[in-house]
C-alpha cells in the first residue's frame, strides 16, 4: 500500500509538473492615443465654422489563458476623449472588450464562446476595426473546424435587453437580434484560396407598435440574407496578387423591406521590389434608384465589417448614400528601411444613379476625389507611431449630397477639406510565462 501512495504521489507530481509546462499566460496591454486635425473630415466644413482639434485615447488590459485543451481571453478595454471626465471623478468608464472561452472538442474543431471578435476575408461583413478607437465584438457561440488546407465556421448569436421571462421588444441595441452565419473556406492550389459565406441575421420589425403603449409580446423579426465570397491569389513567386470580392443580400430589412443589394470589388496588386508596391481597384456598392417608394432596398445593407479601410480614409462614404457608390483607386507602398513605410492614395468616387439631399436639392454622379497620405514608423518591438494627411477634392454635387446645400439658389462657402493625425501605438507584454521557461 505504501509503495503504491509513493508511485502515485511521484505520478501525480509528474503530471503537475507536464500540466504547468503546458500552460501558458500572457498579460499584455495596449495605450493608443491620437491626436486629430478635422477641417472637413467626413463632409465639408462651412466657413462659419472653426476646424475641430482633439485627442483620444483606446486603453487596453488583456489576458490570454492556453492550456492544451483550453484558451481564454479576457480583455478591458477603456475609450475617451481627452478632457471628456473630469479630472476627479469616481464614474467608472473601463468595460469587458473581450471575455471568451475556446474549448476543443474534437481533432481539429473547438468551440469559441463569449464577447468575442470576429473577422473573415477582406473584413467587409465582421470585422474588428484597428482604426476604430471601441473596436467592435460580438456576443455569440462560434463552432469551428480546421483540417489541413479547409476551414468552416458555424456561428450562432441571440440578443436580449436583459433576462426575460417573456418575449419583449428588442431596442436594438446591436443592427440584429438573432444572428446565424457559416462561413468556408479553401486552398484550391498554391496561392489560390477561396471562401464563400452565408448570413442569416433576425432584425427587430421597427414598424407596428414599437412607438406605442404596447410591445409586442411575441417576437417579430424579419430575416435579412447575405451571401457571398472571395477569391484571393497570393504567392511569394509572383509579384501579382489579386483579391475579387462579391456579396448579395435578400430578405427583409427592419422596415419590412425587401432586400436587393450588391457588393462587387476587385484589388490587384504589384510588387515591384520588396520595398516597393502598388495597387489599383475598384468598389461597387449597389444602390437604389427611386428611392424606397418601390418597397425595395437596392443599396447595399452594411454590415459589421472596417469602415475606414475602405473608400478612403475621410470616412465620406463609410456610410454609402442610397443612391450606391462606385469608388476607383490606385496607391503605392514604399519601405524606407526596415521602419519607415509610406503609403499613398488616390480615389475617386461616383454614386449609381443621380439623386436628391433632404432638401430636395438634385445632385449629379460625380461625388469628388480623395487624396491619402501615410506614414507608419516603427519605434521598436512594442511601439509605433503613424501620421496621415489626406485632403478631400469636393465640388457641388459633393455638399448637396452631404445636405450642405439647402436651397437650390445659394451655395455656401465651405473651406478647404483636410484631415490629419499623429498617433503614438504602445503595446508592452507585461508577462508571458511561455518565455520564461
Amino acid at each position: 500500500m505504501k509503495r503504491i501512495l509513493i508511485i502515485f504521489l511521484v505520478l501525480a507530481a509528474f503530471t503537475v509538473s507536464q500540466l504547468a509546462v503546458s500552460q501558458t499566460v500572457v498579460i499584455d496591454g495596449e495605450i493608443r492615443p491620437r491626436t486629430e486635425y478635422r477641417n472637413g473630415y467626413a463632409k465639408p466644413l462651412l466657413q462659419t465654422n472653426d476646424p475641430g482639434v482633439f485627442t483620444i485615447q483606446r486603453t487596453r488590459l488583456g489576458m490570454t489563458f492556453t492550456s492544451g485543451l483550453l484558451t481564454t481571453q479576457i480583455t478591458l478595454q477603456d475609450s475617451r476623449t481627452f478632457g471628456q471626465a473630469a479630472n476627479a471623478s469616481d464614474v467608472a468608464s473601463t468595460g469587458i472588450y473581450e471575455a471568451w472561452a475556446e474549448m476543443l472538442l474534437i481533432p481539429g474543431g473547438s468551440f469559441k464562446i463569449g464577447r468575442q471578435t470576429l473577422n473573415y476575408d477582406d473584413k467587409r461583413l465582421f470585422s474588428s476595426p484597428v482604426w476604430s478607437n471601441t473596436g467592435t465584438t460580438h456576443d455569440v457561440g462560434v463552432f469551428k473546424y480546421n483540417i489541413n488546407d479547409f476551414q468552416a465556421h458555424l456561428g450562432f448569436a441571440y440578443n436580449n435587453n436583459s433576462a426575460i421571462s417573456s418575449e419583449s421588444y428588442y431596442t436594438a441595441m446591436t443592427k440584429y437580434r438573432y444572428l446565424n452565419f457559416l462561413w468556408l473556406s479553401k486552398d484550391i492550389i498554391d496561392g489560390l484560396n477561396i471562401s464563400a459565406i452565408g448570413i442569416d441575421e433576425g432584425v427587430q420589425d421597427t414598424t407596428g407598435t414599437k412607438n406605442t403603449t404596447t410591445n409586442y409580446l411575441k417576437t417579430k423579426m424579419y430575416h435579412a440574407y447575405t451571401l457571398g465570397g472571395n477569391l484571393k491569389f497570393q504567392s511569394d513567386s509572383c509579384p501579382v496578387s489579386a483579391l475579387a470580392t462579391a456579396y448579395f443580400q435578400a430578405g427583409k430589412n427592419a422596415t419590412g423591406q425587401t432586400l436587393n443589394g450588391k457588393l462587387l470589388a476587385l484589388k490587384i496588386d504589384y510588387k515591384f521590389f520588396d520595398f516597393l508596391s502598388a495597387n489599383v481597384g475598384t468598389d461597387y456598392l449597389s444602390g437604389d434608384k427611386n428611392g424606397t417608394t418601390d418597397g425595395t432596398q437596392s443599396n447595399f445593407k452594411k454590415l459589421y465589417g472596417s469602415d475606414h479601410a475602405f473608400n478612403g480614409v475621410m470616412d465620406y462614404w463609410d456610410t454609402p448614400l442610397s443612391q450606391g457608390l462606385l469608388d476607383y483607386y490606385g496607391g503605392i507602398t514604399g519601405k524606407i528601411g526596415k521602419k519607415l513605410t509610406l503609403e499613398g492614395a488616390y480615389h475617386v468616387f461616383n454614386s449609381e444613379y443621380t439623386g436628391k439631399n433632404k432638401k430636395g436639392i438634385a445632385f449629379k454622379k460625380d461625388l469628388g476625389s480623395e487624396f491619402d497620405l501615410i506614414a507608419t514608423y516603427k519605434l521598436n518591438t512594442w511601439s509605433t507611431i503613424q501620421a496621415g494627411y489626406c485632403r478631400y477634392f469636393s465640388n457641388y454635387n459633393t455638399i448637396v449630397a452631404k445636405d450642405i446645400v439647402t436651397s437650390a439658389t445659394v451655395t455656401p462657402a465651405i473651406r478647404t477639406p483636410q484631415w490629419a493625425y499623429v498617433m503614438f501605438t504602445i503595446k508592452p507584454t507585461f508577462l508571458n510565462t511561455a518565455s520564461a521557461k
